[in-house]
Protein backbone atom coordinates (compact mmCIF):
# COMPACT_ATOMS: atom_id res chain seq x y z
CA UNK A 1 0.00 0.00 0.00
CA UNK A 2 2.98 2.44 1.12
CA UNK A 3 4.71 1.61 -2.48
CA UNK A 4 1.70 2.40 -4.24
CA UNK A 5 1.17 5.55 -2.45
CA UNK A 6 4.22 6.70 -3.13
CA UNK A 7 4.38 5.80 -7.05
CA UNK A 8 1.41 7.41 -7.01
CA UNK A 9 3.09 10.98 -5.55
CA UNK A 10 6.30 10.33 -7.69
CA UNK A 11 3.59 10.07 -11.17
CA UNK A 12 1.69 12.97 -10.17
CA UNK A 13 4.77 15.22 -9.06
CA UNK A 14 6.22 14.17 -12.52
CA UNK A 15 2.94 15.14 -14.14
CA UNK A 16 3.58 18.38 -12.29
CA UNK A 17 7.10 19.04 -13.88
CA UNK A 18 5.88 18.25 -17.22
CA UNK A 19 3.48 21.03 -16.70
CA UNK A 20 5.21 23.43 -15.56
CA UNK A 21 7.89 22.98 -18.14
CA UNK A 22 5.11 23.46 -20.62
CA UNK A 23 3.49 26.63 -19.11
CA UNK A 24 7.24 27.92 -18.86
CA UNK A 25 7.70 27.62 -22.29
CA UNK A 26 4.51 29.13 -23.28
CA UNK A 27 5.07 32.06 -20.94
CA UNK A 28 8.18 32.54 -22.76
CA UNK A 29 7.54 31.78 -26.35
CA UNK A 30 4.10 33.89 -25.79
CA UNK A 31 3.42 36.33 -28.95
CA UNK A 32 5.94 34.23 -31.22
CA UNK A 33 3.80 31.58 -33.21
CA UNK A 34 6.67 30.08 -35.04
CA UNK A 35 8.86 29.26 -31.59
CA UNK A 36 5.55 27.92 -30.26
CA UNK A 37 4.35 26.25 -32.66
CA UNK A 38 7.43 23.58 -32.62
CA UNK A 39 7.33 20.22 -31.27
CA UNK A 40 10.27 20.82 -29.42
CA UNK A 41 12.60 23.56 -27.84
CA UNK A 42 15.49 25.34 -28.51
CA UNK A 43 18.80 26.33 -26.63
CA UNK A 44 18.22 29.57 -25.32
CA UNK A 45 21.99 30.44 -26.16
CA UNK A 46 22.45 28.79 -29.59
CA UNK A 47 19.29 28.23 -30.82
CA UNK A 48 20.16 24.73 -31.66
CA UNK A 49 17.12 22.07 -31.47
CA UNK A 50 16.99 20.26 -27.89
CA UNK A 51 16.82 16.79 -27.81
CA UNK A 52 14.39 14.29 -26.02
CA UNK A 53 17.39 14.03 -23.12
CA UNK A 54 17.60 17.56 -22.35
CA UNK A 55 13.50 17.62 -22.30
CA UNK A 56 13.05 15.26 -19.22
CA UNK A 57 11.58 17.77 -16.37
CA UNK A 58 14.41 18.19 -13.60
CA UNK A 59 16.51 15.34 -14.18
CA UNK A 60 17.77 16.54 -17.50
CA UNK A 61 18.43 20.24 -15.24
CA UNK A 62 20.20 17.96 -12.80
CA UNK A 63 22.51 15.88 -15.25
CA UNK A 64 23.33 18.47 -17.16
CA UNK A 65 24.55 20.49 -14.49
CA UNK A 66 22.77 23.31 -14.79
CA UNK A 67 24.49 23.74 -18.59
CA UNK A 68 23.54 23.48 -21.96
CA UNK A 69 24.65 20.43 -23.63
CA UNK A 70 25.28 21.63 -26.88
CA UNK A 71 27.27 24.91 -26.61
CA UNK A 72 28.02 24.24 -22.45
CA UNK A 73 26.62 27.69 -21.07
CA UNK A 74 24.60 28.54 -18.03
CA UNK A 75 20.96 27.47 -17.80
CA UNK A 76 18.50 29.76 -15.38
CA UNK A 77 17.40 28.36 -12.69
CA UNK A 78 14.12 29.22 -13.80
CA UNK A 79 13.55 25.86 -15.45
CA UNK A 80 14.49 24.12 -12.17
CA UNK A 81 12.04 26.07 -9.81
CA UNK A 82 9.18 25.98 -11.93
CA UNK A 83 9.50 22.48 -12.63
CA UNK A 84 9.77 21.25 -8.72
CA UNK A 85 7.62 24.41 -8.02
CA UNK A 86 4.40 22.39 -9.64
CA UNK A 87 5.55 18.88 -9.28
CA UNK A 88 5.09 19.79 -5.43
CA UNK A 89 2.24 21.99 -5.82
CA UNK A 90 0.69 18.81 -7.18
CA UNK A 91 1.50 16.36 -4.84
CA UNK A 92 0.37 18.73 -1.62
CA UNK A 93 -2.87 19.29 -3.62
CA UNK A 94 -3.02 14.91 -3.89
CA UNK A 95 -2.45 15.22 -0.25
CA UNK A 96 -5.40 17.15 0.27
CA UNK A 97 -7.53 15.50 -2.08
CA UNK A 98 -7.42 18.91 -4.34
CA UNK A 99 -5.78 17.61 -7.31
CA UNK A 100 -8.82 17.91 -9.77
CA UNK A 101 -10.27 21.76 -8.09
CA UNK A 102 -6.80 23.69 -7.02
CA UNK A 103 -4.36 21.38 -9.07
CA UNK A 104 -5.79 21.93 -12.24
CA UNK A 105 -6.79 25.54 -11.30
CA UNK A 106 -3.75 27.54 -9.95
CA UNK A 107 -1.59 27.26 -12.84
CA UNK A 108 -3.62 28.54 -14.89
CA UNK A 109 -3.79 31.26 -13.05
CA UNK A 110 -0.43 31.73 -12.72
CA UNK A 111 -0.03 31.84 -16.33
CA UNK A 112 -3.50 34.18 -16.93
CA UNK A 113 -1.46 36.85 -14.51
CA UNK A 114 2.08 36.21 -15.54
CA UNK A 115 1.25 36.85 -19.42
CA UNK A 116 -1.41 39.65 -18.70
CA UNK A 117 1.05 41.61 -16.74
CA UNK A 118 3.77 41.12 -19.75
CA UNK A 119 1.22 41.79 -22.77
CA UNK A 120 -1.38 43.56 -21.19
CA UNK A 121 -3.75 40.62 -22.70
CA UNK A 122 -5.36 37.83 -21.52
CA UNK A 123 -5.31 34.35 -23.71
CA UNK A 124 -8.88 32.99 -25.68
CA UNK A 125 -7.14 29.51 -24.37
CA UNK A 126 -6.95 30.35 -20.64
CA UNK A 127 -10.50 32.14 -20.47
CA UNK A 128 -11.64 28.81 -22.30
CA UNK A 129 -9.66 26.72 -20.04
CA UNK A 130 -10.83 28.82 -16.61
CA UNK A 131 -14.45 28.63 -17.96
CA UNK A 132 -14.54 25.30 -18.13
CA UNK A 133 -13.13 24.40 -15.19
CA UNK A 134 -15.99 26.39 -13.61
CA UNK A 135 -18.18 24.51 -15.39
CA UNK A 136 -17.16 21.54 -14.08
CA UNK A 137 -16.37 22.36 -10.51
CA UNK A 138 -19.81 24.63 -9.83
CA UNK A 139 -23.50 25.04 -10.80
CA UNK A 140 -23.36 28.21 -13.82
CA UNK A 141 -27.31 27.62 -13.47
CA UNK A 142 -27.32 29.29 -9.92
CA UNK A 143 -25.46 32.42 -11.29
CA UNK A 144 -26.51 32.70 -14.78
CA UNK A 145 -28.61 35.91 -14.17
CA UNK A 146 -25.33 37.14 -12.11
CA UNK A 147 -22.61 36.34 -15.11
CA UNK A 148 -25.32 37.97 -17.83
CA UNK A 149 -25.80 41.20 -15.50
CA UNK A 150 -22.19 41.67 -15.07
CA UNK A 151 -21.04 41.06 -18.66
CA UNK A 152 -23.76 43.76 -19.86
CA UNK A 153 -22.72 46.13 -17.40
CA UNK A 154 -19.08 45.76 -18.17
CA UNK A 155 -19.66 45.66 -21.89
CA UNK A 156 -21.56 49.08 -21.43
CA UNK A 157 -18.30 50.42 -20.29
CA UNK A 158 -16.22 48.88 -22.48
CA UNK A 159 -18.35 50.65 -25.36
CA UNK A 160 -18.94 54.06 -23.44
CA UNK A 161 -14.69 54.29 -22.67
CA UNK A 162 -14.32 53.43 -26.40
CA UNK A 163 -16.83 55.77 -27.93
CA UNK A 164 -15.59 58.61 -25.33
CA UNK A 165 -11.59 58.12 -25.53
CA UNK A 166 -11.26 56.25 -28.59
CA UNK A 167 -9.38 53.63 -26.50
CA UNK A 168 -10.09 50.68 -24.69
CA UNK A 169 -10.82 51.36 -20.81
CA UNK A 170 -11.29 47.17 -20.23
CA UNK A 171 -9.97 44.63 -22.17
CA UNK A 172 -12.00 42.10 -23.69
CA UNK A 173 -10.04 39.16 -21.87
CA UNK A 174 -10.64 40.71 -18.51
CA UNK A 175 -14.64 40.96 -19.84
CA UNK A 176 -14.63 37.46 -20.67
CA UNK A 177 -12.75 36.33 -17.53
CA UNK A 178 -15.47 38.60 -14.97
CA UNK A 179 -18.42 36.67 -16.77
CA UNK A 180 -16.44 32.99 -16.21
CA UNK A 181 -15.78 34.11 -12.51
CA UNK A 182 -19.28 35.43 -11.87
CA UNK A 183 -20.83 32.22 -13.26
CA UNK A 184 -18.45 30.41 -10.35
CA UNK A 185 -19.48 32.99 -7.61
CA UNK A 186 -22.72 35.22 -7.93
CA UNK A 187 -24.05 38.34 -6.09
CA UNK A 188 -22.69 39.47 -3.90
CA UNK A 189 -19.35 37.67 -4.05
CA UNK A 190 -18.44 38.88 -7.37
CA UNK A 191 -18.64 42.75 -6.66
CA UNK A 192 -16.33 42.19 -3.46
CA UNK A 193 -14.32 40.60 -5.96
CA UNK A 194 -14.65 43.17 -8.18
CA UNK A 195 -13.92 45.88 -5.57
CA UNK A 196 -11.27 44.15 -3.98
CA UNK A 197 -9.26 43.48 -7.16
CA UNK A 198 -9.91 47.40 -8.39
CA UNK A 199 -8.13 48.34 -5.12
CA UNK A 200 -5.05 46.54 -5.58
CA UNK A 201 -4.55 47.59 -9.15
CA UNK A 202 -5.10 50.98 -7.64
CA UNK A 203 -2.72 50.39 -4.67
CA UNK A 204 -0.24 49.39 -7.57
CA UNK A 205 -0.70 52.50 -9.45
CA UNK A 206 0.32 54.72 -6.57
CA UNK A 207 2.86 52.58 -5.15
CA UNK A 208 4.63 52.78 -8.87
CA UNK A 209 3.33 56.69 -10.04
CA UNK A 210 2.30 55.37 -13.41
CA UNK A 211 -0.63 57.06 -13.90
CA UNK A 212 -0.11 57.21 -17.73
CA UNK A 213 0.38 53.56 -18.55
CA UNK A 214 -1.79 50.54 -19.49
CA UNK A 215 -2.10 48.60 -16.56
CA UNK A 216 -3.43 44.75 -16.02
CA UNK A 217 -6.34 43.90 -14.68
CA UNK A 218 -6.80 40.56 -15.19
CA UNK A 219 -3.88 39.76 -13.16
CA UNK A 220 -5.34 41.10 -10.43
CA UNK A 221 -8.49 39.12 -10.67
CA UNK A 222 -6.92 35.90 -10.91
CA UNK A 223 -5.20 36.44 -7.74
CA UNK A 224 -8.15 37.96 -5.85
CA UNK A 225 -10.18 34.59 -7.04
CA UNK A 226 -6.98 31.94 -6.46
CA UNK A 227 -7.15 33.87 -3.09
CA UNK A 228 -11.24 33.32 -2.53
CA UNK A 229 -10.57 29.83 -3.13
CA UNK A 230 -8.09 28.99 -1.49
CA UNK A 231 -9.97 30.45 1.81
CA UNK A 232 -12.87 28.73 0.74
CA UNK A 233 -11.09 25.34 0.96
CA UNK A 234 -8.96 25.96 3.80
CA UNK A 235 -11.93 27.06 5.42
CA UNK A 236 -14.17 24.44 4.28
CA UNK A 237 -11.08 21.69 5.21
CA UNK A 238 -10.91 23.63 8.78
CA UNK A 239 -14.75 22.95 9.50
Amino acid sequence: MLETSLITYLTVGFLGAILGSFLLHEYDNYGNAKNRLKLRSVCDHCGKQLSAKNLIPIFSFLVQGGRSTCCNKKLSNKYLISEIGLASFFMVCLYFDNLTSIGLLFPALLLIALIDEKFKEIPLVLNLYLLLWIALNSNVGENLISAALVGLFLLFLYWSYLFIKKTEGLGLGDIILLISISLYYGFPEIFYLITISSCLLLLKIIISQKYKEQHAFGSWIVLTFGTFILFQEFYGFAG
